[in-house]
């Protein structure tokens, strides 16, 4: 794997900054997810280097606009030729991406870029691929999703609306996915094809072990680099604790404590892990209150599992969601299809102890298990229950956990601006050469 611990400066195309195209193909919006939001701060950090880059991110939006960030950052908004908005059965709520093959328009704006980086594989990047290896220029990609999770997760809950009533449970559901494993099968066949883009790429970007293990399998290691996701240390942080506020504005219980959950409210985040939980909690007689920050197709199961001991105030902006972090007492993250779940780190920057899973390398985030966060190696309810009730009733040890989390989180995590001067454009710099590729494809 290549390391960019240390980096030389950008080669520039004669005198000028280093220009970068960056192509989410997601609709940017308010309630949009961690994928969209990764690169909104990744390019809001580009603006602290006005020398070296100069970066258009490319995202979905409901009508052609550009919006200007910084005087050498903006976000240029396309609408798709074909959205999963279209088709109803395909809302999921992981946000609408485009359908079609390709995107006429984007060709248009790709021969002012010098470096070309797209993060999924829907149709802005099949645009870019053939357009980098039309003209021999570089192309990076980056896993910020596990797209292959993905596609079995939200397959399965597609096939569970369109079969109607009868759902999974009925024959033809059995027939689908027990007998013929549809769902596994459409996420074998996004895999094979995030692979063959990876095989067009001259660099992939990765935060996890595993991707890097796949991506080294089949590709020589040195077209690896690994990317870091930053933290703002000032906006997550124990010193914006004020639970007064905090349950005053959401009208949440005094001195109960708040379970937290932020995130996908849906199952690919197995968010009714985390409330079934609860529930276990709430009928042995545990005072908690469930709050969960987000948007999604399980909002409403959730309520009517928790009923009055929930909140589920949607999507919140970063501000509020620093406030909630701070004010909570446990986070609770089920999650295992993360390729880098920065909620995780901001609540452990937030002083907050973490109960997270073991089955999505959970233990990269934790230093020592009990000490500085909790790892849960399964997924029943009954278990993430009996994880939870030690940190409900001794709040000297939850306060001891978080305090420990808030101490390694804030020495050993990067802003948002480090991680990008030193891994993404860091990658940049060395894919680019004013001759064309710098790898042979």
């Amino acid at each position: 794997m290549v390391s960019l611990d240390s980096v030389s400066p950008p080669l520039m195309p004669g005198s000028r900054p280093l220009s970068a195209g960056v192509f989410v193909c997601l609709e940017w919006q308010p309630q949009a997810g961690g994928h969209v939001k990764c690169w909104e701060r990744y390019a809001q950090a580009a603006a602290n280097f006005p020398d070296l880059v100069d970066v258009t991110v490319y995202f979905l939006g409901q009508t052609e606009e550009v919006v200007t960030i910084a005087p050498n950052v903006r976000y240029h908004l396309l609408p798709p030729q074909f959205s999963t908005g279209q088709l109803k059965f395909l809302q999921q709520g992981a946000g609408d991406t485009d359908l079609w093959p390709s995107h006429t328009r984007l060709r248009e704006f790709l021969p002012q870029h010098d470096v070309f980086q797209t993060t999924d594989t829907f149709s802005f990047a099949q645009a870019v691929r053939r357009y980098c290896q039309k003209t021999d220029r570089p192309l990076l990609t980056c896993l910020n999703t596990d797209l292959p999770l993905f596609t079995q997760v939200y397959s399965r809950d597609i096939i569970d609306r369109l079969l109607g009533a009868a759902g999974l449970r009925g024959y033809l559901g059995r027939l689908l996915l027990e007998q013929w494993q549809l769902d596994q099968r459409l996420g074998e066949d996004a895999r094979k094809k995030l692979k063959r883009f990876c095989q067009a790429c001259d660099r992939i970007l990765v935060s996890r072990q595993a991707d890097y293990d796949w991506l080294t399998s089949f590709l020589p290691p040195e077209r690896v680099s690994w990317f870091r996701l930053g933290l703002d240390r000032e906006l997550f942080h124990p010193s914006r604790r004020n639970s007064a506020q905090f349950r005053q504005r959401f009208q949440i219980p005094p001195d109960v404590p708040v379970l937290l959950f932020v995130g996908r409210v849906d199952a690919s985040k197995k968010v009714m892990v985390m409330a079934e939980a609860a529930r276990l909690l709430l009928d042995q007689g545990c005072d908690l209150h469930v709050f969960v920050a987000g948007a999604g197709g399980q909002m409403a199961e959730v309520k009517a599992l928790l009923r009055d001991n929930v909140t589920l105030p949607g999507v919140l902006p970063q501000e509020t969601l620093a406030l909630v972090y701070a004010s909570s007492d446990i986070f609770v993250f089920p999650s295992e299809s993360e390729t880098g779940p920065n909620v995780v780190v901001e609540a452990r920057a937030a002083g907050l102890p973490v109960v997270i899973s073991g089955f999505d390398n959970g233990a990269r985030f934790i230093q020592q298990p009990g000490e500085d966060g909790l790892i849960v190696d399964s997924r029943d309810p009954q278990a993430w229950a009996a994880a939870i009730l030690p940190l409900l009733t001794h709040p000297e040890r939850r306060q001891h956990i978080g305090d420990k989390a808030h101490q390694i989180t804030a020495a050993t995590y990067l802003t948002w601006a480090e991680t990008f001067e030193q891994d993404v454009l860091g990658a940049w710099s060395q894919v680019y050469s004013p001759k064309g590729r710098r790898i042979q494809i």
